[in-house]
């Protein structure tokens, strides 16, 4: 079952910055599915970018998104935030604010778990 996941930037130069880097790994072109959205806050309605969707399953692993996301970070000085914002089918959401690579994978992994149960 595929998961979709919002990234949410601190600025727009930050989500285009990310958007364009991920596009660029071949993993996230082939088997996932990414968007430019808009903010859900009321009071950002008006940017123009700062949230990403994507949509990672069958072939798209959490590892490969969480590699993406570090390694377009640690190219980044000072490193930006990102925050990967997933609402299941229930409603319940859960928000994943990882600063390095390991805990990233591992938050994205037990994700991707809970969604395939």
């Amino acid at each position: 079952m595929p998961v979709e996941l919002r990234l949410e930037c601190a600025s727009t130069e930050d989500a285009e910055s990310l958007h364009r880097w991920l596009r660029g790994e071949q993993a996230v072109r082939v088997d996932g599915r990414l968007a430019r959205a808009r903010s859900t806050d009321e009071e950002t309605m008006g940017t123009l970018l700062d949230v990403l969707t994507l949509v990672i399953g069958s072939g798209l692993s959490a590892g490969q998104l969480a590699l993406a996301i570090a390694s377009w970070r640690d190219s980044r000085k000072p490193s930006p935030r990102v925050t990967i914002v997933h609402t299941a089918a229930d409603g319940s959401t859960t928000v994943i604010e990882a600063e390095d690579h390991r805990s990233l994978t591992t938050a994205l992994q037990h994700l991707e778990d809970g969604e395939q149960q």
